[in-house]
């Protein structure tokens, strides 16, 4: 059996918050190397509440990102996948530079944010 954590994110905004702050402390090892590049919200200030993504970084000066998509699991059941993509990042002089992005595709349990934090570890690691 999956114990599914904040199953009901994407119907609930205080669960959809719960999740953003689990994703923040589980990966706070990395605040100080990365920030996020992505918007999550309408240009009112709503969030977009979709799981895409549940979190975003980037270490502009490695040249290297990642987000985590998380789905629901009615819809999704148990899932995990990941792949590397080629992407621009904007610097802060305003100039679009490539980069390399790490999706991490998941429906999240202890299980699969173990595997995630595991990923991002690695793909952050200093070569």
């Amino acid at each position: 059996m999956n114990d599914f954590l904040f199953a009901d994110f994407l119907e609930d905004q205080a669960a959809y918050a719960a999740a953003e702050a689990y994703w923040q402390a589980r990966l706070a090892f990395l605040d100080s190397l990365c920030a996020p590049y992505l918007r999550t919200a309408f240009a009112n200030g709503q969030p977009f509440y979709d799981g895409n993504p549940i979190v975003n970084l980037a270490d502009r000066n490695a040249g290297k990102a990642a987000r985590i998509v998380q789905q629901c699991p009615q819809e999704f059941g148990p899932c995990y996948t990941s792949f590397e993509q080629a992407i621009e990042l904007a610097g802060s002089d305003g100039q679009h530079r490539a980069a390399q992005e790490k999706v991490i595709v998941l429906t999240l349990t202890q299980a699969t944010a173990q595997r995630a934090e595991d990923e991002l570890r690695a793909w952050f690691a200093p070569a």
